[in-house]
């Protein structure tokens, strides 16, 4: 009796899922355009600020930049420059249809699912089961994959 290895391909429908849940009301921030800048000097541990500690504006997020002095390739001064920059933005509240809602959902899980799968060729169906409330829109998207699942390994006796 001699055992031999076998070639062959196993192929299997692979199901991938994806859910997703959209409020019907939201608030998000945006960006408006202004921003201030403020530097301050570090030396050791002492800190020297170039401006007035308030912001002028109403809300902000802050960024904060360091750079080292640096004398040779690998010599640094115990002095750092800091760049603080205040970007404005405003809260805006957005009110979706649930059609839209759902949409948006369906979106955002087929972006999803798709970053998971190398072959977009071999998508047999899509099937989508929602659920819609007076608060948000729930959707869950399925895919329905052909693919190669069997792996060569080496039989040892």
């Amino acid at each position: 009796m001699r055992y031999v290895h076998a070639n062959g391909e196993v192929t299997a429908k692979v199901w991938y899922t994806q859910k997703e849940k959209v409020q019907l009301k939201q608030t998000i921030s945006e960006r408006t355009g202004t921003q201030e800048n403020k530097y301050s000097v570090t030396i050791n541990n002492f800190r020297i600020n170039f401006y007035k500690t308030l912001s002028k504006l109403k809300n902000y997020d802050t960024i904060e930049e360091t750079k080292k002095i640096k004398i040779f390739s690998d010599f640094y001064l115990p002095i750092q420059i800091i760049k603080n920059t205040n970007y404005e933005y405003i809260q805006k509240d957005i009110q979706y249809t649930k059609q839209q809602a759902k949409e948006l959902a369906i979106e955002k899980a087929k972006r999803e699912i798709e970053q998971q799968i190398e072959n977009k060729e071999s998508i047999l169906n899509t099937y989508i089961n929602y659920n819609e409330n007076e608060e948000f829109v729930e959707v869950e998207v399925i895919y329905e994959v052909l693919e190669t699942i069997g792996t060569k390994e080496k039989v040892v006796f």
